[in-house]
């Protein structure tokens, strides 16, 4: 009889042993599932952090056309002037 009651705590530790490894195999895919939605969240940040510089950037460059432009203006300005002055005196 002590044959079978081994036999029968083989199996059923052999089931513990099983539901166990299926335990852990779950487990550590919901980790890599985990790590790989962190991974992705942590990619869309920075690609949001790039457009936000992107837009700042472009921002900035247009606004620095328009003072150049606007100087552009201002120097034709006081060339007129200048001649002016020049064909007066």
């Amino acid at each position: 009889m002590a044959l079978i009651k081994k036999t029968s705590n083989a199996s059923s530790v052999a089931k513990d042993n099983s539901a166990r490894t299926d335990s852990v195999t779950a487990s550590h895919n919901i980790e890599v599932q985990r790590k790989r939605a962190r991974t992705l969240a942590k990619q869309q940040q920075a690609a949001e952090r790039i457009a936000a510089a992107t837009g700042q950037l472009s921002s900035g460059i247009n606004e620095a056309a328009s003072a150049a432009e606007e100087l552009r203006r201002a120097s034709d300005q006081i060339a007129a002037g200048a001649e002016e002055a020049s064909g007066a005196a």
